[in-house]
């Protein structure tokens, strides 16, 4: 598996070969952030709809029902995080940065 800088770079050889990394395009991007954190949520939803079936008599084979719900999970969230990650390029800003300024923000919060 690939560490987070690896595919951060893969990522953005996609999106530059996409021509998409144009500070111009920070709105249009941040949109299709919004669309994706939409398209994770009813992963989510239907996710967890299907889990509640698993202890009633409909008969379902759940370890590959779950694991293939769990994968569309996954994938949604990497929708995310790819979005994201050109976002930042296009409007000059580091992601792992961003992540440790949030971490500092919350590391001693209770509750």
């Amino acid at each position: 598996m690939k560490n987070f800088e690896q595919l951060q770079k893969l990522t953005l050889e996609w999106a530059k070969d996409k021509n998409l990394l144009h500070a111009e395009n920070a709105d249009n991007q941040f949109m299709k952030f919004i669309e994706e954190v939409f398209e994770f949520k009813a992963e989510l939803d239907f996710y967890k709809y299907f889990k509640s079936f698993k202890h009633t008599n409909i008969k379902v084979d759940y370890s590959v029902e779950t694991v293939d719900k769990y994968n569309k999970l996954q994938l949604e969230m990497g929708d995310i995080f790819v979005t994201l990650i050109v976002l930042c390029n296009q409007i000059g800003i580091e992601p792992t940065r961003c992540l440790d300024m949030a971490y500092e923000k919350i590391k001693d919060r209770t509750g």
